[in-house]
C-alpha cells in the first residue's frame, strides 16, 4: 500500500506543479497613470496662431498701403474755383428828416462802407518733379516731397498721375501741371 501511497502524492504533486496560475495571458496590476506632459503642445499650438495673426496683419498693412482707395484717389474733375473780388458799394445818401419847429430840413448821412473781406494770399505752389509708378507715385511740390493723400500748405494731395498733380482745399481745386524748364 505504500506504493499506492506514493503513487498518489507524486500525482497530486505534479498536478499543483503543472496547473497554470490564471487562465489567459499574464496581466500587470493596474497602477495610476503618470500625469503626460502634454502643456509643450498647447503652447506650440498658440505660439503658431500668434504668429499667424502678426504676419496676416503685416500683410494686411503693407496691402492697405499699397493699394489706397480707388475713390480718394481720383476725385470727379471740377472746374477751377475763381475768386471774384467784391464790388465796392457806392456811398448813397439817407435822407433822415427831423421835426424842427420852423422848417422842415433835410439831412444827407453817409453810410460807412463795409470793410473790404480781406483773404490769406494763396501760396505759391510750384510742380517742380513726378515720381509715377501706379500706387505709389510722388511729386514735389515747392520742394516738399508728397503723395496722394498728404496734407501740403492747406491743400489735400488728391491725385498724381505722369504729367499733373492735383490739389484741393474746402473752396478749390488746383491742377498743377510740370512746365519745361
Amino acid at each position: 500500500m505504500s506504493l499506492v501511497n506514493d503513487a498518489l502524492r507524486r500525482a497530486q504533486d505534479a498536478q499543483k506543479k503543472a496547473q497554470p496560475a490564471a487562465p489567459g495571458p499574464a496581466l500587470r496590476p493596474a497602477q495610476p497613470a503618470a500625469s503626460q506632459k502634454s502643456g509643450i503642445g498647447l503652447w506650440i499650438a498658440t505660439i503658431t496662431v500668434f504668429a499667424a495673426i502678426m504676419a496676416f496683419s503685416f500683410l494686411w498693412r503693407g496691402w492697405k498701403e499699397t493699394y489706397p482707395a480707388q475713390a480718394a484717389a481720383q476725385p470727379k474733375p471740377t472746374a477751377p474755383a475763381t475768386v471774384v473780388p467784391e464790388a465796392k458799394p457806392s456811398v448813397q445818401p439817407v435822407v433822415v428828416t427831423a421835426p424842427a419847429p420852423a422848417a422842415p430840413t433835410a439831412v444827407v448821412a453817409e453810410k460807412p462802407a463795409p470793410a473790404p473781406v480781406v483773404s490769406a494770399p494763396q501760396p505759391q505752389l510750384k510742380l517742380q518733379a513726378i515720381f509715377y509708378a501706379p500706387g505709389h507715385s510722388s511729386a514735389i511740390i515747392s520742394g516738399k516731397t508728397v503723395r496722394a493723400g498728404d496734407n501740403f500748405k492747406g491743400f489735400r494731395v488728391a491725385a498724381i498721375t505722369q504729367t499733373s498733380a492735383t490739389l484741393v482745399n474746402a473752396t478749390q481745386t488746383n491742377v498743377m501741371t510740370l512746365e519745361p524748364e
